[in-house]
């Protein structure tokens, strides 16, 4: 039987992860919900995830004693800033916020690959966060290539994005979670 005490980090990361998840999931119902919201609206809704995201990850970080990555943390720190800006420039245009929440995208999903690199020896389930970075950055390089399109027309887009978003990292944290319970933390997952 696995030290207790060495399963817990895998079940604390695996229910930050989880709420993360939900906040996000929540996010893309509310911009689906929502389908005329004004830019006004869209920048609280998109402050307030960031805010929540980031700080979920923050303290997370701060908690834990052991196994921690400096990329949750700079994962979190991103999230806060982008939020910030987001509340700090409560009447940005449809184009800013499309360039500030790809720019956001490109480097929390940065952050997230190599995030996943880091933890591939020690968690099984390394390529779900593999694959949550990836689909991060994608979403936030097309966004900043792209922006002329402008954040109304790419609703349905960020709505998938957030929910998609949503899953991985609920089905990462679920994974850690099984980790945490698994006698032998090594072998549960793979």
């Amino acid at each position: 039987m696995a030290d207790p005490l060495a399963q817990q980090p895998f079940k604390g990361s695996g229910t930050a992860l989880i709420i993360r998840g939900i906040a996000a999931i929540l996010f893309g119902i509310l911009v689906v919900l929502w389908p005329s919201v004004s830019v006004l609206a869209l920048v609280i809704l998109f402050g307030s995830y960031a805010v929540v995201d980031g700080v979920t990850n923050i303290v997370h970080y701060v908690t834990r004693k052991r196994r921690r990555s400096v990329w949750q943390l700079v994962g979190g720190i991103i999230s806060v800033l982008a939020g910030l800006v987001a509340f700090i420039w409560p009447d940005i245009t449809a184009l800013s916020l499309t360039i500030v929440i790809g720019l956001w995208a490109v480097m929390l999903g940065a952050s997230q690959i190599a995030l996943a690199f880091e933890v591939k020896r020690a968690a099984g389930s390394w390529w779900l966060w593999l694959i949550t970075g990836i689909v991060t950055t994608l979403f936030g390089l097309f966004l900043v290539l792209l922006p002329g399109a402008g954040i109304l027309s790419l609703l349905g887009l960020l709505s998938f994005f957030a929910i998609l978003l949503g899953v991985l990292l609920i089905a990462s944290g679920v994974g850690l979670r099984r980790l945490g319970e698994s006698p032998d933390p090594r072998l549960s997952m793979g």
